[in-house]
């Protein structure tokens, strides 16, 4: 074997021998939750966002006011994986000065200070992509003043 051969060989092993420890044992694994089972989701992915848009639609649609809510915010949100993906999302509605019988665009409703806080149950049937809201339950949010 010639030297710079030799030489070459050595530093590579004494190179290898310091290196940092490889990649597969620095990143962990993500935790998939089981099948069946609830997770944690990000409020602000997009299918958060879209299941929360249709329970603020569905709500509008069967709440006996004559003004119409928005979607102010997402507190918390769940999904669960089942032959449908379910979502929980923890909302925050506000009251908005556009009433139902006049056909406003939602997003450009001004709102009012009353404030709701909701619970929506929503699943997505992935074959025939659809939604449908399974429970919601929603209460007035006290509105804290600043002392």
């Amino acid at each position: 074997m010639s030297l710079p051969l030799s030489l070459l060989i050595c530093l590579s092993v004494v190179q290898l021998s310091m290196g940092e420890e490889p990649v597969e044992e620095i990143i962990k694994p993500k935790r998939v939750p089981l099948l069946g089972g609830w997770a944690d989701s990000n409020p602000e992915s997009r299918d958060n966002q879209e299941a929360a848009q249709y329970a603020v639609t569905m709500f509008n649609t069967n709440s006996k006011s004559k003004k119409m809510f928005k979607l102010v915010s997402i507190t918390a949100a769940k999904f669960q994986v089942t032959n449908r993906l379910n979502f929980e999302v923890k909302a925050i509605l506000g009251k908005t000065r556009c009433l139902k019988s006049e056909n406003h665009i939602l997003n450009n409703c001004n709102l009012e200070k009353k404030q709701l806080d909701c619970v929506f149950m929503v699943s997505f049937d992935v074959r025939k992509e659809k939604y449908e809201l399974r429970s919601q339950t929603c209460k007035n949010l006290r509105l804290q003043k600043l002392v």
